[in-house]
Protein backbone atom coordinates (compact mmCIF):
# COMPACT_ATOMS: atom_id res chain seq x y z
CA UNK A 1 0.00 0.00 0.00
CA UNK A 2 1.42 3.67 -0.93
CA UNK A 3 -0.08 5.99 1.28
CA UNK A 4 1.13 9.56 3.72
CA UNK A 5 1.14 7.55 7.21
CA UNK A 6 3.54 8.55 9.49
CA UNK A 7 5.87 5.42 10.50
CA UNK A 8 6.07 3.62 13.91
CA UNK A 9 9.68 3.15 13.16
CA UNK A 10 10.61 7.15 12.23
CA UNK A 11 14.13 6.48 12.19
CA UNK A 12 13.30 4.53 8.71
CA UNK A 13 14.27 7.18 5.68
CA UNK A 14 14.14 5.34 2.67
CA UNK A 15 13.35 7.50 0.22
CA UNK A 16 13.80 8.19 -3.94
CA UNK A 17 14.96 11.00 -5.36
CA UNK A 18 15.47 13.13 -8.78
CA UNK A 19 18.07 15.98 -9.84
CA UNK A 20 15.83 18.53 -9.89
CA UNK A 21 15.00 21.44 -7.40
CA UNK A 22 13.11 24.68 -7.98
CA UNK A 23 12.49 27.51 -5.70
CA UNK A 24 9.00 28.30 -5.32
CA UNK A 25 8.41 32.09 -3.18
CA UNK A 26 5.02 32.54 -1.91
CA UNK A 27 3.30 35.18 -0.48
CA UNK A 28 0.65 34.16 3.17
CA UNK A 29 -1.91 36.09 3.97
CA UNK A 30 -1.32 38.79 6.82
CA UNK A 31 -2.44 41.32 8.92
CA UNK A 32 -0.88 44.71 9.32
CA UNK A 33 -1.46 48.11 11.00
CA UNK A 34 -1.35 51.52 8.39
CA UNK A 35 -2.09 55.20 8.28
CA UNK A 36 -4.42 57.53 6.26
CA UNK A 37 -4.41 60.68 7.51
CA UNK A 38 -5.19 61.28 10.96
CA UNK A 39 -6.87 57.62 11.07
CA UNK A 40 -5.16 54.10 11.85
CA UNK A 41 -6.49 51.28 9.92
CA UNK A 42 -5.55 47.13 10.78
CA UNK A 43 -6.16 45.67 7.51
CA UNK A 44 -6.33 41.82 6.46
CA UNK A 45 -4.25 40.96 3.38
CA UNK A 46 -5.41 37.83 1.31
CA UNK A 47 -2.60 36.92 -1.74
CA UNK A 48 -4.30 33.81 -2.48
CA UNK A 49 -7.12 33.05 -5.12
CA UNK A 50 -10.16 31.86 -2.43
CA UNK A 51 -11.29 33.28 0.61
CA UNK A 52 -8.90 33.38 3.45
CA UNK A 53 -10.95 33.81 6.87
CA UNK A 54 -8.79 35.52 10.01
CA UNK A 55 -8.89 35.46 13.84
CA UNK A 56 -7.82 38.47 15.01
CA UNK A 57 -7.37 38.78 18.79
CA UNK A 58 -6.87 42.77 20.12
CA UNK A 59 -7.95 44.54 23.34
CA UNK A 60 -9.23 47.15 21.08
CA UNK A 61 -11.89 44.83 19.56
CA UNK A 62 -15.18 45.12 21.41
CA UNK A 63 -15.32 41.17 22.69
CA UNK A 64 -11.52 41.14 22.64
CA UNK A 65 -11.68 39.04 19.57
CA UNK A 66 -13.40 38.52 16.17
CA UNK A 67 -13.61 36.73 12.77
CA UNK A 68 -13.39 38.09 9.24
CA UNK A 69 -13.92 36.65 5.45
CA UNK A 70 -11.44 38.31 3.20
CA UNK A 71 -12.02 37.33 -0.64
CA UNK A 72 -9.37 36.02 -2.71
CA UNK A 73 -7.06 38.71 -4.08
CA UNK A 74 -8.07 41.46 -1.81
CA UNK A 75 -7.27 43.78 1.41
CA UNK A 76 -10.24 44.64 3.84
CA UNK A 77 -9.75 47.27 6.48
CA UNK A 78 -10.61 45.55 10.20
CA UNK A 79 -10.73 48.24 12.04
CA UNK A 80 -10.10 52.18 12.00
CA UNK A 81 -9.75 54.30 15.24
CA UNK A 82 -7.35 57.77 16.02
CA UNK A 83 -5.69 55.63 18.71
CA UNK A 84 -2.63 53.80 17.63
CA UNK A 85 -3.36 50.29 16.86
CA UNK A 86 -2.16 48.32 19.60
CA UNK A 87 -1.26 44.58 20.32
CA UNK A 88 -2.60 42.02 17.75
CA UNK A 89 -2.23 38.52 17.76
CA UNK A 90 -3.90 36.73 14.39
CA UNK A 91 -4.55 33.28 12.79
CA UNK A 92 -5.57 32.20 9.70
CA UNK A 93 -7.18 29.41 7.65
CA UNK A 94 -7.77 28.54 3.73
CA UNK A 95 -11.60 29.04 2.70
CA UNK A 96 -15.25 30.77 3.97
CA UNK A 97 -16.63 28.86 6.66
CA UNK A 98 -20.16 29.56 4.92
CA UNK A 99 -19.08 27.08 2.04
CA UNK A 100 -21.69 24.05 1.70
CA UNK A 101 -21.06 21.02 -0.43
CA UNK A 102 -24.32 19.87 -2.32
CA UNK A 103 -23.47 16.29 -3.60
CA UNK A 104 -21.50 17.06 -6.55
CA UNK A 105 -19.82 13.77 -8.19
CA UNK A 106 -16.30 14.05 -8.96
CA UNK A 107 -14.43 12.34 -12.27
CA UNK A 108 -11.90 10.12 -11.13
CA UNK A 109 -9.06 11.95 -10.75
CA UNK A 110 -6.42 10.10 -13.33
CA UNK A 111 -6.16 10.24 -16.98
CA UNK A 112 -5.49 7.25 -17.91
CA UNK A 113 -6.37 3.92 -20.18
CA UNK A 114 -5.11 1.43 -17.53
CA UNK A 115 -7.02 0.57 -14.23
CA UNK A 116 -5.58 2.21 -11.01
CA UNK A 117 -6.74 0.64 -7.36
CA UNK A 118 -8.00 2.74 -4.76
CA UNK A 119 -5.54 1.17 -2.05
CA UNK A 120 -7.04 3.13 0.98
CA UNK A 121 -10.62 4.89 1.30
CA UNK A 122 -12.39 6.99 3.74
CA UNK A 123 -11.75 6.29 7.18
CA UNK A 124 -8.80 4.21 6.37
CA UNK A 125 -7.00 2.52 9.38
CA UNK A 126 -3.82 2.67 7.60
CA UNK A 127 -3.53 6.74 7.65
CA UNK A 128 -7.34 8.26 7.29
CA UNK A 129 -8.88 8.14 10.70
CA UNK A 130 -7.66 11.65 11.43
CA UNK A 131 -8.67 15.23 10.01
CA UNK A 132 -7.97 16.31 7.80
CA UNK A 133 -7.98 13.03 5.91
CA UNK A 134 -10.63 10.92 7.09
CA UNK A 135 -12.40 11.81 3.97
CA UNK A 136 -9.41 11.01 1.22
CA UNK A 137 -8.74 8.41 -0.83
CA UNK A 138 -4.95 7.23 -2.25
CA UNK A 139 -4.44 5.65 -5.53
CA UNK A 140 -1.36 3.89 -6.01
CA UNK A 141 0.25 5.18 -9.92
CA UNK A 142 2.89 4.78 -11.76
CA UNK A 143 5.55 7.52 -11.93
CA UNK A 144 4.58 10.41 -14.71
CA UNK A 145 0.56 9.28 -14.87
CA UNK A 146 -1.53 12.02 -15.56
CA UNK A 147 -3.53 13.79 -12.50
CA UNK A 148 -6.65 15.33 -13.86
CA UNK A 149 -9.21 17.65 -12.55
CA UNK A 150 -11.70 15.79 -10.83
CA UNK A 151 -14.23 18.58 -10.81
CA UNK A 152 -14.23 22.73 -12.51
CA UNK A 153 -12.82 25.30 -10.55
CA UNK A 154 -9.92 27.60 -10.07
CA UNK A 155 -6.47 26.64 -8.98
CA UNK A 156 -6.11 28.08 -6.03
CA UNK A 157 -1.75 26.95 -4.84
CA UNK A 158 0.70 25.33 -6.89
CA UNK A 159 3.60 23.41 -5.31
CA UNK A 160 6.05 21.47 -7.75
CA UNK A 161 9.23 22.50 -6.68
CA UNK A 162 10.51 19.57 -4.02
CA UNK A 163 12.51 16.55 -5.61
CA UNK A 164 12.53 13.58 -2.74
CA UNK A 165 9.80 11.47 -0.71
CA UNK A 166 10.19 9.01 1.61
CA UNK A 167 9.47 7.78 5.71
CA UNK A 168 11.55 10.02 7.40
CA UNK A 169 9.70 12.85 9.69
CA UNK A 170 11.84 15.55 7.63
CA UNK A 171 9.72 15.11 4.73
CA UNK A 172 6.49 15.86 6.43
CA UNK A 173 5.58 19.49 4.70
CA UNK A 174 8.08 18.59 1.53
CA UNK A 175 5.11 17.12 -1.02
CA UNK A 176 4.18 18.85 -4.26
CA UNK A 177 0.55 19.61 -4.77
CA UNK A 178 -2.08 21.58 -6.41
CA UNK A 179 -5.04 23.04 -4.90
CA UNK A 180 -8.48 23.79 -6.66
CA UNK A 181 -11.19 25.77 -5.49
CA UNK A 182 -15.29 24.77 -6.66
CA UNK A 183 -17.61 26.95 -6.62
CA UNK A 184 -19.48 26.26 -3.67
CA UNK A 185 -16.43 27.30 -1.42
CA UNK A 186 -15.04 23.58 -1.40
CA UNK A 187 -11.52 22.60 -2.44
CA UNK A 188 -9.58 19.52 -3.61
CA UNK A 189 -6.04 18.73 -2.86
CA UNK A 190 -4.10 17.03 -5.12
CA UNK A 191 -1.01 15.62 -3.56
CA UNK A 192 2.31 14.09 -3.69
CA UNK A 193 2.69 15.12 -7.92
CA UNK A 194 5.98 14.77 -9.14
CA UNK A 195 8.10 17.81 -9.33
CA UNK A 196 8.42 20.03 -12.60
CA UNK A 197 5.21 18.52 -13.75
CA UNK A 198 2.37 21.17 -13.09
CA UNK A 199 0.79 22.38 -16.03
CA UNK A 200 -1.38 25.13 -14.19
CA UNK A 201 -0.51 28.11 -11.93
CA UNK A 202 -2.54 29.99 -9.16
CA UNK A 203 -5.68 31.77 -10.79
CA UNK A 204 -5.98 29.41 -14.29
CA UNK A 205 -10.06 27.97 -14.50
CA UNK A 206 -9.78 24.34 -15.17
CA UNK A 207 -12.44 21.83 -16.46
CA UNK A 208 -12.86 18.50 -15.03
CA UNK A 209 -10.44 16.19 -16.65
CA UNK A 210 -7.71 18.89 -17.61
CA UNK A 211 -4.74 18.03 -16.48
CA UNK A 212 -2.86 19.24 -14.08
CA UNK A 213 0.57 17.31 -13.37
CA UNK A 214 2.32 14.28 -12.84
CA UNK A 215 1.75 11.42 -10.29
CA UNK A 216 5.06 11.12 -8.19
CA UNK A 217 6.00 10.25 -4.34
CA UNK A 218 7.36 13.56 -3.50
CA UNK A 219 7.15 14.56 0.46
CA UNK A 220 6.42 12.36 3.29
CA UNK A 221 5.13 9.24 1.02
CA UNK A 222 6.21 5.27 0.63
CA UNK A 223 5.72 4.84 -2.95
CA UNK A 224 4.48 6.68 -5.97
CA UNK A 225 0.68 7.50 -5.50
CA UNK A 226 -2.32 10.55 -5.77
CA UNK A 227 -3.64 11.69 -2.11
CA UNK A 228 -6.66 13.29 -3.13
CA UNK A 229 -9.28 15.27 -1.51
CA UNK A 230 -12.30 17.54 -1.08
CA UNK A 231 -11.73 20.05 1.64
CA UNK A 232 -13.32 23.07 3.67
CA UNK A 233 -12.95 25.19 6.63
CA UNK A 234 -14.75 24.77 9.64
CA UNK A 235 -14.11 26.92 12.55
CA UNK A 236 -11.11 27.50 11.55
CA UNK A 237 -10.11 23.61 10.83
CA UNK A 238 -9.44 22.20 7.77
CA UNK A 239 -11.78 18.83 7.71
CA UNK A 240 -12.45 16.48 4.71
CA UNK A 241 -16.02 15.69 3.46
CA UNK A 242 -17.23 13.18 1.74
CA UNK A 243 -17.34 12.19 -2.14
CA UNK A 244 -18.78 10.13 -4.39
CA UNK A 245 -16.80 9.31 -7.67
CA UNK A 246 -18.97 9.12 -11.29
CA UNK A 247 -17.02 6.53 -13.82
CA UNK A 248 -17.42 7.62 -17.31
CA UNK A 249 -20.43 5.37 -18.23
CA UNK A 250 -22.24 7.00 -15.42
CA UNK A 251 -21.58 4.89 -12.46
CA UNK A 252 -21.15 6.86 -9.21
CA UNK A 253 -19.73 5.11 -6.03
CA UNK A 254 -18.17 6.40 -2.83
CA UNK A 255 -14.07 5.15 -2.51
Amino acid sequence: MFTDKRPSDINDNEFESVEYKREVIESAPRVFSRNAGRMNILVADNPYHAPVEFLIKSSQLADGSNKYVVPAASQKDLYTSPQQIGPFRYRWRLGDPSASEHGHLYKFPVSSKFFHRITQGFNGSFSHSKRPNIYAVDIALPVGTDISAARDGVVIWVKDDYHMGGKNKYFLDKANYVKVLHEDGTYATYAHILIGTATVKPGDMVKAGDVLARSGSSGYSTGPHLHFAIRKNVGLKTVSIPFKFISDSGITYTP
